[in-house]
């Protein structure tokens, strides 16, 4: 019995991973005894059927939107290729869904399985629709991130950046004026010690081995890795003890990378650890100092994407994400471009495919780009002078400025230190590196010489223009912290629920999906609100209450319609909506 359901799983998965590529059927047919609109009382179904709440403004903006023909390569053709797929549309909105709720797996498809609302947001207007199952929504996931790996093509990026260019053109946004941001975000793991990671590390890559090739004094101390906690060793042992330990264990491993060299993911990930927290010398394995280990370094074994990084008192394990909108007056920001990497991965390096990204999505040529000072840097600079001249507007540069540099003529320099007001007139200095231009001033009572250079003139007079910039261009940049807040809001202690870059990809994209959805849906309502609120105010101190309003002035159509946009308008302000 037990092997019959064992074949059964098997086969069963067997099918799932031979389907057919089918495209959903945009018309579907409604019954009206298994229609809920059919089903529900006057007020209910009203509510159901608005077209401009929710769920129906997802489903026309998002879940119609999807280009399903993007997805077509995860499915193979021909006499192979088994019973057609799922709706490709519902499962890549279901993950929109769920990051948009901020729920688990379960939750989602609890919701899609007895939620109205959610639903008629995937476009399963009738009760009999079936939801996809579980692992199917797993296998499709799956199959995302196996083809990037394979080809180094993102699909949940393409089908973002399709729906968002559909936004942009909708909402007739130029594209022109963009900011930029980004935020660390930690992965699904746990911060260990430094024992903890290398105990870890080594008992999975045991587990894998078969010890019967050791020796008996190897089989033993291996047995005794895989039955000791490591965090319990940690919180019984002293600094020394440990040190000790630290130093045994490596030259364990080291034995052991030399007993079992096949090649497989836990011995190179065993041999990462190795080589990054080691260091062999006369043939012992000898543990690097702690200052030696790249924030890169491995930080937890069930996530080896992750990397460190400390930034304004934030330590994260983990990835930032680079957030990409467009700025314009009047118009919501829809972000464009989403680049997500490891978290040592500097600011400055995004911004040029961010931008390329950006135009590609509004289809025009960016002119101004509003970012803080980590983006700044000589080759971005030189990108924005070479790239139709584009204005790279940024926040303060990261670091404090001592001295103010002026130069006057070719040769010429003065030199004025901010914080005393001292200047001094600097001589141009003799150097052996042919163009290199420097210049010096007498330091240190006159006994030593402060140099300059061509790129500090350069970092000096950039820090003048920043400086510059009028308060409302700066407020502009601002306003995308607002966008980070917002893509950060489900996060736990920051961390997200997922482990490995390429689920962190495709979290940022489902994310940013709903964020824009979001807003559109927002700035739709408060574009009808301008001017009925503006009709309302005299009026309302005239007549008194809105009831009178209605009875004197408004048909009982109008008054239906108005009525419908403020019940509309209270709904998202409501708890139980999910934006």
């Amino acid at each position: 019995m037990l092997l019959s359901g064992i074949i059964f799983v098997s086969l069963s998965y067997q099918s799932n991973r031979n389907t057919m590529f089918k495209k959903t059927d945009p018309n579907p047919q409604l019954d009206m005894f298994t229609a809920p609109s059919m089903q529900l009382g006057s007020r209910a179904s009203k509510k159901y059927s608005d077209p401009n709440a929710w769920h129906n403004q997802f489903y026309s903006l998002v879940t119609t939107k999807i280009d399903e023909d993007i997805f077509k390569p995860l499915f193979p053709e021909g006499k192979k290729s088994g019973r057609p797929n799922a709706s490709i549309r519902i499962l890549v909105a279901m993950s929109v869904l769920k990051e948009g709720f901020g729920c688990s797996d379960e939750d989602l498809f609890e919701k899609c399985e007895f939620d109205l609302l959610t639903r008629k947001a995937l476009g399963l207007e009738l009760l009999t629709d079936v939801t996809p199952s579980i692992d199917t929504y797993y296998l499709f996931r799956r199959r995302i991130c196996d083809y990037q790996e394979r080809t180094g093509i993102d699909l949940m990026q393409l089908c973002f950046e399709h729906i968002a260019g559909n936004q942009v053109r909708l909402l007739k946004i130029s594209g022109k004026s963009v900011r930029m941001d980004s935020k660390l975000i930690g992965s699904n793991i746990a911060r260990q010690s430094r024992y903890e990671l290398i105990h870890t590390t080594l008992a999975r890559f045991l587990k894998t081995c078969t010890l019967t090739k050791l020796s008996t004094e190897q089989k033993e101390r291996a047995k005794a890795y895989l039955e000791e906690d490591s965090s319990k060793t940690v919180y019984r042992s002293d600094s020394e003890s440990l040190q000790s330990s630290l130093a045994i264990i490596g030259n364990f491993i080291m034995d052991m990378l030399v007993a079992f060299p096949e090649t497989s993911p836990e011995h190179n990930l065993l041999q990462r650890l190795f080589d990054e927290q080691y260091v062999v010398k006369d043939g012992k394995a000898v543990l690097r100092d702690k200052k030696e280990v790249k924030a890169d370094s491995l930080q937890n074994p069930n996530d080896p994407d992750a990397t460190y990084r400390s930034k304004n008192d934030q330590k994260v394990q983990g990835y930032v994400t680079n957030l990409t909108e467009t700025v314009e007056e009047g118009k919501p920001s829809i972000i464009t471009s989403v680049q997500v990497e490891t978290a040592v991965f500097a600011d400055c390096h995004f911004l040029q495919e961010a931008v390329k990204n950006s135009e590609r999505v509004t289809n025009s040529t960016i002119e101004e780009l509003y970012a803080d000072g980590a983006y700044q840097s000589p080759d971005n600079r030189e990108f924005a002078k070479n790239h139709n001249a584009m204005q790279l507007k940024t926040g303060k540069m990261q670091g404090g400025c001592r001295w103010e540099l002026i130069p006057h003529d070719e040769d010429g320099l003065t030199v004025r230190e901010i914080a005393t007001g001292n200047t001094y007139e600097a001589v141009k200095a003799v150097t052996k590196q042919g163009n290199r231009k420097r210049w010096r001033i007498p330091w240190n009572n006159k006994t030593g010489w402060r140099y300059f250079e061509d790129k500090d003139i350069k970092a000096c007079l950039l820090r003048k223009l920043i400086e510059s910039l009028p308060l409302e261009e700066q407020y502009k940049r601002n306003n995308v912290e607002a966008t980070v807040f917002q893509y950060g809001f489900h996060t736990r202690n920051g961390k997200t629920r997922y482990r490995g870059l390429l689920k962190h990809r495709m979290h940022a994209y489902s994310r940013c999906m709903w964020i824009n959805l979001r807003r559109m849906v927002i700035f739709q309502i408060s574009t009808f609100q301008r001017p009925i609120f503006a009709l309302f105010g005299p009026i309302r101190e005239a007549f008194g209450s809105f009831k009178a309003i209605s009875q004197k002035i408004f048909t009982r159509g109008v008054d239906c319609y108005v009525s419908l946009r403020m019940t509309t308008l209270v709904r998202l302000n409501s708890k139980y909506v999910p934006f």
